[in-house]
């Protein structure tokens, strides 16, 4: 092969190399505007989903100022307290969603936790904050009580999301006692059958019941 065949050579391998490394580029490019059009069409999808099934407003939604969970759920809950591995916010929208943190050094540095089970440990929790803690003494309710309506999972700007429905349902503590007073005071009405009827239709009259949505950030442990 003479000089001016391996200089053309020469020349056309370099061009090669260089539309490699275009090709890789782009590719690069490629597959970045892909993960960034899958996130938007999941949130899409997701909001679309949302509008389709509107949760009410939620009627004991805690206030604007109240403390945030790091700061309050393990002086509420102190025989919990070593589980609380929660921060951010109280997870009523994606912006204020809930932190969960399958391991936290802070809180308890010798143990790691299964996520999900802290979050729903943390919507118990929630929903005592919601119904108990902050309410008055004679305005707080007994018997609470949630049921999952819905579980599913979204990638929002890339963060992974556990959104989880549930429907709660509890009586009002003046109420309730004075049921559970006359239940336990007719010895459950076993031989009346009229009176039990009534106590039942009383209870089932004072019960609230709404639906409650949870936003948890989880990619402490989907990372």
């Amino acid at each position: 092969m003479d000089e001016k065949t391996k200089k053309e050579w020469q020349e056309l391998q370099n061009e090669l190399a260089e539309l490699k490394n275009t090709l890789d580029e782009y590719q690069n490019w490629m597959d970045n505007e892909g993960a960034e059009l899958e996130d938007m069409c999941a949130q899409l999808q997701f909001l679309k989903e949302s509008e389709d099934d509107v949760v009410p407003e939620h009627p004991f939604r805690l206030p604007e100022d109240y403390p945030l969970p790091r700061a309050i759920l393990q002086q509420h809950f102190p025989r919990t307290a070593k589980q609380c591995n929660f921060s951010g916010g109280w997870g009523y929208d994606v912006e204020h969603a809930t932190i969960v943190k399958e391991f936290d050094p802070e809180i308890n540095p010798d143990e790691k936790f299964d996520g999900v089970s802290l979050e729903y440990a943390f919507i118990d929790k929630r929903i005592r904050e919601e119904l108990i803690f902050n309410r008055p003494e004679g305005e707080r309710f007994e018997e609470l009580d949630y049921n999952t309506i819905g579980h599913s999972l979204h990638r929002i700007d890339g963060v992974p999301y556990d959104y989880i429905l549930v429907e709660v349902t509890a009586y009002p503590e003046k109420e309730w006692l004075e049921l559970k007073a006359d239940w336990e005071s007719h010895n459950g009405y076993k031989d009346d059958p009229d009176g039990r009827k009534r106590n039942l239709e009383r209870k089932d009259a004072c019960k609230i019941t709404y639906r409650a949505e949870y936003y948890f950030n989880i990619n402490n442990f989907m990372s």
